[in-house]
Parts: structure tokens; C-alpha cells; sequence
């Protein structure tokens, strides 16, 4: 039975990390590396 619910806990918690990490608002981790990534390529762009 503990070995149950930590399975449980330990799917629960992938899926939770993932969301955090892939989810689909403006809040993920993916979505703001994306958009450090552009600001810098802009910085590298428009400062020779």
C-alpha cells in the first residue's frame, strides 16, 4: 500500500512539474525563457 501511494505522489508530482515547466500560460518557465532569449537577441541586434 505505501508503495501505492508513492507511485501516486510521484506521478502527481511529474505532471505538476511539468505543467510548471510546459504549461500553456504566460507564467511557464519555457514561455519566459523565450521571452529572456528574445530581449537578448534584440540587445545583440540593435547594440553593434
Amino acid at each position: 500500500m505505501k508503495q501505492f501511494i508513492v507511485l501516486c505522489s510521484t506521478i502527481l508530482l511529474g505532471i505538476t512539474i511539468y505543467n510548471m515547466i510546459m504549461g500553456p500560460a504566460d507564467s511557464s518557465v519555457i514561455n519566459v525563457v523565450g521571452d529572456i532569449w528574445e530581449q537578448g537577441i534584440e540587445v545583440r541586434t540593435n547594440n553593434p
